[in-house]
């Protein structure tokens, strides 16, 4: 129904403001019904789910405007919105029940009173916060460089390269069923392994994304990279999303995610601006090559900056050993006062 531009830029900023909270509360939802060492496997699966609406959406919607025009596929996409909403309505389960927000309410008033003090964001947010910030910044970097690249793309694809509108949707069909796949059989690979490498390593081989643009022009050639960028985003996301979860505090999982959301989104919101200021000024194959230079500087502060986090069940093992050490020093204490108590009384016997 928008008939102007700044109508529709309105309708745009209503439906971020209204969606900003789905995915954060989606992960929590993964955080609070699965078990700990599974988080980054549950993460890759909804997020492939994620990836196959990308992938089946751009399709039926190519297919719906084709045949109909555009407004067919916006009908399309609020009848699906509907229908989403009355699923999750009926089907999804609070997992945040009632009794549990009164007990965690409850533990949080005598947190604060006992530290005479009332709680602030900043307190919620996880430590240490370079950590946190460095999270942030990959999640901003991820999607800015895509953000960054992806409106010199299309026309680099179209009007450069001369390729059709199927081999485009080919692309990017491509990377989607990487992406989907990979995080269903790739997502427990940092539960399996670690968090850090794991993140590393995607950062890098999404990035061959931005490098194949800087030097490909093969279609056969892109595809293959494209296969690998898909598979590169596949590790990052659901290991990115694991290691959120094991430095928050239960009480705060879907702030800190909210976090990460408008991190990611202030990375989409950055990327189109940025590639509008500096496109006067470079060529295709430098706006392509900026994009992966982000990434591979992100994969730089990444190896120097994060460490492994420290899951509960290791500290809870840490914990016990503690407990251990003290009751063995304590039993060791009591068994040389017994020891010297009885040479004592020996010697008092003896001298009498």
């Amino acid at each position: 129904m928008a008939s102007t531009t700044t109508t529709f830029v309105l309708v745009r900023a209503l439906e971020g403001a209204l969606t900003a909270g789905l995915f954060p509360a989606a992960l929590g939802v993964v955080a609070d019904i699965a078990p700990e060492k599974e988080r980054a496997q549950w993460a890759g699966i909804l997020m492939g789910s994620y990836g196959a609406g990308f992938i089946f959406g751009s399709v039926i919607g190519g297919f719906l405007y084709d045949a109909w025009g555009c407004a067919m596929a916006f009908i399309a996409s609020a009848v699906m919105a509907i229908l989403a909403f009355i699923a999750a309505f009926i089907l999804v389960p609070e997992t945040r029940t009632p009794k549990i927000r009164k007990r965690e309410k409850l533990l949080q008033r005598r947190t604060a009173a006992s530290a005479n003090s009332k709680t602030s964001i900043w307190s919620t947010l996880p430590r240490p916060l370079y950590i946190f910030v460095m999270l942030l910044l990959i999640d901003f970097v991820i999607v800015f460089a895509f953000a960054f690249v992806e409106p010199e793309m299309v026309f680099y694809f179209y009007d450069d390269l001369g390729w059709s509108t199927i081999q485009f949707g080919v692309l990017i069909g491509i990377y989607g069923s990487a992406m989907v796949l990979g995080q269903w059989l790739l997502g427990p690979m940092s539960d399996r392994f670690a968090r850090k490498p794991v993140i590393i390593i995607g950062l890098l081989i999404n990035g061959v994304f931005y490098l194949g643009l800087t030097f490909l022009t093969s279609f056969i050639a892109m595809l293959g990279v494209s296969i690998l960028a898909g598979i590169g985003e596949a590790l990052v996301m659901p290991a990115l999303s694991a290691y959120y979860l094991d430095i928050s505090d239960d009480r705060y999982r879907s702030r800190v995610l909210g976090f990460k959301e408008s991190s990611a989104s202030l990375g989409g919101v950055v990327g189109p601006l940025a590639v509008a200021v500096v496109s006067a000024l470079l060529t295709s194959q430098g706006i392509f090559l900026i994009g992966f230079l982000a990434m591979a500087i992100t994969a730089g502060l990444a190896l120097v900056i994060l460490r492994e986090p420290k899951h509960k069940f290791e500290q809870t093992d840490d914990l016990a050993q503690n407990l251990s050490r003290q009751r063995s020093m304590a039993a060791q204490t009591v068994y040389s006062g017994i020891v010297l108590n009885a040479s004592t009384a020996r010697r008092s016997r003896t001298g009498g």
